[in-house]
């Protein structure tokens, strides 16, 4: 492997380790909003 496929290999990799944490971090803020739309809704019907 040369030079080049290697800085493209390494770049393909740098790209793919931002975009799962990218998810990661954007599934767990999503489900965070849906937990806290739940006790919203539970905290109205019991007033």
């Amino acid at each position: 492997m040369n030079r080049s496929q290697l800085s493209i290999v390494l770049l393909a990799v740098l790209i793919l380790v931002i975009s799962i944490w990218w998810i990661s971090r954007t599934l767990k803020e999503g489900r965070k909003a849906v937990e806290d739309m739940k006790r919203e809704q539970l905290n109205d019907h019991s007033a």
